[in-house]
């Protein structure tokens, strides 16, 4: 390594006259003028030694030397002064301000050259032997384990961590018979390819090695630096001691393995559940379809004449024999749904539908089924939402029922479709100018058999909105209303962007959809 010297003069002759002494030593010289400038200069080059001038205007020689020593970082660098002043009081001020040595001028080369390389050395020898100080303190005080082995994979050295981790009771010397013997067959080639990466110089990646038998077993990760010497080419062997963390990761693949069970276990016993699920909806649905069937044939013959029936019957009977077909209807959307819900379709394929047809006909439906309602009914434009016919179906069948029931005393009822174009996902509400509700109670409307106060004189159990609820929740929806008493209630449902598969809870969902009967 090249040494760094800094010459500090203020006249340029004798600032020619150092560099032409030293500049064929091949040293890497630097120039200062002034004693302020010299300052500064040594803080950004840390030369190796300082060649200073005593006699300078704006700052002489000893205040440059005592500046440098009150400095931490810069005390330590040699000062030569190179002076004109000869007498014993001047070199005693010199030395008092930190100096390391003393030339006189003019000074003659060969004095000026062994003088420099004696200072150099020195300096450069004190470095070594702090950093050795240093390496040897951090070497011995390293929780890692140390171990230094030459090309032959004799150990030359080994810190008390290693001799600590590495030697077997009774206690013996860490010498290769009793380190790498002591290593499986496959951990000691994995420390044979560190070793040879390390003397490859290349950067090998740590490798994971066991050590010792039954409960002295020891799992390390041992990594390698290549540390050379005048003679000879030297493996720094660092092992760490991972065992505990091994047995964490086991731990960890094992309960891995046991919840990989148990959610295979669970969903086997999902799919069981929703195959009786099934099950039940068809055997529901069949059930249902017989009575319903037999009632829809003897309205049917009633209304084709089989029986005379007299003015007023007609009209009963004509709305008795809608309201089974409604009921039919149901039932086939009831039925489908849990079968699309069983079967995984409507879940995983890409969903996209125009809404309005499909509430217009929900609502009729409704209608047919309290004629003497008399609502006025407003259908705004909608937007395309991501879930299937049979979600909209089931969701505004029991949010149009509400909303008839409790708007049925208004002076002029009105029931309000329409959408919220701020919104980022497609948001629908139903809007009603009924008895409403207080606000502060509007996370009770989706509880079961939850009944506001605005209620009380209306017929049902409190189960129609928080089902409606579930089912919206399951499809990846959001549901929320706003409200005031006296003025009506406004329902909005958030549902999926189109052309995305929606997501789905399957059980709950296909439940929703058979309570719903």
């Amino acid at each position: 390594m090249i040494a760094r010297i800094l010459i500090v003069d203020d006249e340029l002759p004798n600032r020619a006259t150092l560099e032409s002494f030293l500049a064929a030593e091949g040293y890497d010289l630097h120039f200062s003028s002034s004693g302020t400038e010299a300052c500064t200069m040594a803080r950004a080059v840390m030369p190796d030694l300082i060649l200073l001038d005593v006699m300078m205007p704006d700052m002489n020689g000893f205040e440059v030397c005592r500046n440098l020593r009150a400095d931490p970082v810069m005390s330590r660098i040699p000062i030569i002064f190179i002076t004109a002043l000869s007498d014993e009081a001047s070199r005693i001020e010199g030395l008092r301000e930190g100096a390391d040595d003393f030339l006189s001028k003019p000074c003659r080369r060969e004095e000026l050259l062994a003088r420099v390389r004696t200072v150099v050395s020195l300096n450069r020898f004190r470095a070594i032997a702090e950093q050795r100080a240093r390496f040897q303190q951090l070497y011995e005080l390293a929780p890692s384990a140390i171990v230094l082995m030459d090309e032959k994979g004799d150990v030359v050295g080994a810190n008390p961590s290693a001799e600590a981790l590495l030697t077997m009771p009774p206690e013996r010397p860490l010498v290769r018979g009793s380190f790498l013997a002591d290593f499986a067959p496959e951990s000691l080639e994995r420390i044979r390819e560190v070793m040879a990466g390390a003397l490859q110089k290349q950067t090998p990646k740590a490798r994971e090695v066991r050590w010792g038998t039954g409960d002295l077993e020891r799992i390390m990760r041992v990594r390698s630096a290549l540390v050379p010497e005048a003679d000879r080419q030297l493996v720094m062997l660092i092992f760490d001691n991972v065992r505990e963390e091994a047995r964490a990761r086991v731990a960890l693949e094992n309960m891995n393995s046991r919840l990989d069970s148990l959610v295979q276990e669970r969903t086997r016993e999902l799919e069981e559940a929703n195959g009786l699920l099934m099950s039940y909806a068809s055997f529901v649905s069949h059930d249902l379809r017989s009575p319903l069937a037999l009632v829809m044939g003897y309205l049917s013959l009633l209304q084709g004449g089989a029986v005379p029936l007299n003015d007023g019957a007609v009209p009963m009977v004509a709305n008795a024999y809608e309201g089974t077909v409604i009921m039919q209807e149901m039932i086939e959307n009831i039925l489908r749904l849990a079968q699309s819900e069983h079967s995984g379709e409507g879940v995983d394929s890409i969903c996209s539908i125009q809404p309005a047809s499909v509430i217009a006909r929900v609502w009729q439906q409704v209608c047919r089924l309290h004629p003497d309602a008399g609502h006025r009914f407003i259908l705004g434009e909608l937007p395309e939402l991501g879930v299937s016919g049979a979600v909209i179906e089931r969701i505004f069948f029991n949010l149009f029922g509400n909303a008839l029931k409790y708007s049925a005393q208004a002076k002029d009822p009105t029931i309000e479709v329409g959408a919220v174009r701020s919104a980022v996902l497609p948001t629908l509400y139903i809007r009603d100018n009924g008895v409403g509700f207080d606000a502060r109670e509007a996370d009770k409307l989706f509880v079961e058999f939850s009944r506001l106060g605005t209620a009380v004189k209306t017929e049902g159990f409190g189960l129609g909105l928080s089902l409606v609820a579930r089912l919206v929740r399951a499809y990846g929806g959001k549901i929320w209303a706003e409200g005031s008493v006296g003025v009506g209630a406004t329902f909005f449902v958030q549902f999926p962007a189109p052309g995305l598969p929606p997501r789905s809870n399957i059980s709950e969902s296909a439940t929703n959809a058979v309570t719903f009967a």
